[in-house]
């Protein structure tokens, strides 16, 4: 009898066709018999030799096959997911680029997942960070409408200031004002945690529930979604029963996370000596010894000052970079305030995905401080930065107001050059 083909579905269909094609080959296999005649007795005997030599071909062909099949199936398995992609009111833009929503309108965030994020009238944040199972969106201010696609493997947070609102499966929104250092998020349904430098441990929120917090004021507040009063939000991970939402005539929710009079006060750190010193390294390794966040929200201007400096000489631009604009936030009109957004124009001079960055602070700093020192220095950066990105018609406005402004100016000569040369 013919060899029967399984056909449990454990095979790959090519290598079931492989195995037909060998039973087709080999065909049935006669049983002997005692025949008295030699030479029919000796064809017979031929023929089971032949059979059996096309059964281990056939036999070793699918099991060539077999294994490659299974070698292929392991590769495929251990290729990575593909990452995430997002279109911005149905254009591509690549991770970081900032997206500012104009007064009067609203933007769309579409990522390839179906999960969305629309940005209010005066938003401005960024996609920071892409994966396979979610991404990182930084918000700077404003607010943003959040609808996440729950996978098994999801993983989406966002930041805002210094909160970061981790997605566990939701609709919510975030709200952060930097002004007033307030931050606020609302659930429609599913499950979030907080953390930030109010309180200690994660804050976990469930559906119908609000939080908003005052850096200024140390206020905790719950709030409520449409009429409904909420209970207060939880400090621990959810264990899987549902939250239990208060009645109208429960007691108001209490503050989640400890409420203070006023922020401790700062001692200074001896930044600045030990910067005259060349000692930069030693001042970022202070600050992160007493905590990154907390020096952000409590040190003085003059050592965020300090901070910002030690971590730029160091590399670290991006502690740099929070220094300075936790400068600007809570010392909007100081003259440390202005001289940051110059240095936030440097930290984006050198950005690869083009000049507005950088071009948008060295304009901010000639704004605050037209006369400043580094008023020079930031509209000869935004000559040669419009020069290198082959914009010479706004590179040659820039260099005829240096002239007029700077004569004698470190850029001075550079600009007349090319003025010569696009004349």
């Amino acid at each position: 009898m013919s060899p029967e083909l399984s056909d449990d579905g454990t095979l790959d269909p090519l290598a079931k066709r492989v195995a037909r094609f060998i039973t087709g080959q080999i065909g049935s296999v006669s049983s002997s018999s005692s025949d008295p005649d030699a030479l029919r007795w000796l064809s017979r005997a031929r023929r089971s030799r032949r059979n059996r030599k096309r059964l281990m071909i056939g036999v070793a062909a699918a099991a060539i096959v077999i294994a490659g099949w299974l070698a292929g199936s392991r590769l495929r398995e251990g290729l990575p997911a593909r990452e995430l992609s997002y279109r911005l009111d149905n254009a591509e833009l690549p991770a970081g680029r900032y997206v500012l929503v104009p007064d009067s309108a609203e933007s769309l965030l579409a990522f390839s997942d179906g999960s969305k994020v629309r940005m209010s009238p005066r938003t401005r944040g960024r996609v920071v960070e892409l994966g396979a199972q979610g991404a990182r969106f930084a918000l700077e201010s404003g607010k943003v409408f959040v609808d996440i696609v729950q996978g098994p493997r999801t993983h989406w947070v966002f930041q805002a200031g210094p909160f970061s609102v981790t997605v566990h499966g939701t609709s919510f929104t975030v709200a952060w004002n930097p002004v007033e250092a307030e931050f606020e998020t609302r659930l429609e349904k599913g499950t979030v945690s907080v953390s930030g430098p109010a309180g200690g441990s994660e804050v976990w929120l469930h559906a119908g529930q609000a939080l908003k917090v005052s850096l200024r004021d140390q206020t905790t507040p719950t709030g409520t979604i449409g009429t409904r009063s909420v209970s207060a939000p939880t400090s621990a991970a959810p264990d899987g029963t549902q939250p239990v939402a208060a009645s109208p005539t429960d007691r108001p929710a209490q503050p989640v996370l400890p409420a203070r009079s006023s922020p401790p006060r700062w001692l200074h750190r001896g930044w600045r000596a030990a910067l005259a010193e060349g000692k930069a390294t030693a001042v970022v390794t202070d600050a992160e010894r007493s905590g990154v966040p907390a020096v952000l929200e409590q040190a003085d201007s003059e050592d965020l000052r300090a901070l910002a400096v030690a971590a730029r000489y160091a590399g670290r631009y991006s502690l740099a970079q929070q220094a300075l604009a936790a400068q600007r936030r809570r010392f909007p009109a100081s003259d440390h305030a202005h001289e940051a957004a110059f240095f936030l124009g440097r930290l984006h001079d050198g950005d690869s995905d083009g000049p507005a960055d950088a071009l948008r602070w060295y304009d901010r700093y000639m704004v605050e401080a037209p006369t400043g020192e580094y008023a020079s220095d930031a509209l000869g950066r935004k000559m040669t930065i419009l020069q290198r990105w082959k914009r010479g018609g706004e590179a040659l406005e820039v260099a005829r107001d240096y002239l007029r402004r700077f004569p004698d100016g470190t850029y001075a000569n550079a600009a007349r050059a090319l003025v010569r040369a696009l004349r």
